[in-house]
């Protein structure tokens, strides 16, 4: 765990992370992808090489927009996806826009975005990641029973649609995570 009162190495400016530093352990983290990983604590993606992340996501249109969010500037996301938004309404924005929402302490916004997200890809290839994101957002408001069953959800529909083995392993870490949160605070 970061030591209390300073701001993780991956939120100031460079590229030094608390991985680096031998403060973050792979038990504390699932990676994920080409300059990113999940921390197990938080649940939240967390950008420990901006340039990778930014080469190997080169292509996806918000990736500026994921940059700001996963290395804790939800301001600068939400004001580039209400840009974004005024030409394309679609769900991936919402759900950046949720997301947004819950960084910046507005989880009960997150939490009500994602469950009309949820109700609007119902029966879709989209339903686990909406489901996975609701979880995240009721984590962080503290719902932690809530969190733990939109996780197995996730888990279930990923699960049963062959995701690749990535996601599957996100989806039980987090509801393992949203248990042991549970137990600890009730």
């Amino acid at each position: 765990m970061p030591p209390i009162g300073r701001t993780p190495p991956h939120r100031q400016s460079g590229r030094v992370s608390w991985l680096t530093l031998g403060l973050v352990t792979s038990e504390s983290r699932l990676e994920s992808g080409p300059g990113w990983y999940i921390d197990r604590e938080t649940l939240l993606p967390v950008i420990e090489d901006v340039n990778l992340f930014r080469a190997f996501y080169v292509d996806d249109p918000v990736v500026e927009i994921l940059i700001a969010l996963w290395t804790g500037r939800p301001d600068e996301a939400e004001n580039q996806l209400y840009e974004e938004l005024a030409s394309s309404d679609s769900p991936r924005l919402r759900a950046l826009l949720a997301d947004a929402w819950r960084d910046q302490g507005r989880p009960d916004d997150a939490i009500g975005a994602y469950e009309q997200l949820v109700q609007e890809v119902l029966g879709t290839t989209h339903e686990a990641v909406m489901q996975q994101h609701l979880g995240k957002a009721l984590f962080v408001a503290g719902r932690h029973e809530e969190a733990a069953k939109a996780f197995e959800k996730a888990l279930r529909l990923r699960s049963e649609a062959g995701a690749d083995e990535s996601l599957v392993r996100s989806s039980r870490m987090a509801a393992e995570r949203a248990h042991e949160a549970a137990r600890t605070t009730t």
